[in-house]
């Protein structure tokens, strides 16, 4: 029996439409979730909970925004077509 018009020529490990670029795209974004997720756990978080200044700045505000700024960072290099 042949393939259905459309479907000859198609990769049998594609799935709907879906296509091994969206899937290192999704898997790109879980491991970013997953090392955010790490990043900004309290035990992790009460390491920078210190005293310690930089440049005036609370240690812990210049953690939190600079893991911030990188993630933001990561998800625009992650998400963009290549």
């Amino acid at each position: 029996m042949s393939a259905p018009d459309g479907e000859a020529g198609r990769d049998p490990g594609r799935e709907s439409g879906h296509d091994t670029v969206s899937g290192r795209h999704r898997d790109r974004m879980i491991g970013l979730f997953l090392l955010a997720a790490a990043l900004f756990n309290p035990p992790l978080l009460g390491l920078f909970g210190v005293e310690g200044r930089v440049l005036g700045v609370p240690a812990l505000y210049v953690w939190v925004f600079g893991l911030w700024v990188a993630v933001i960072a990561l998800a625009a290099l992650a998400g963009r077509k290549r």
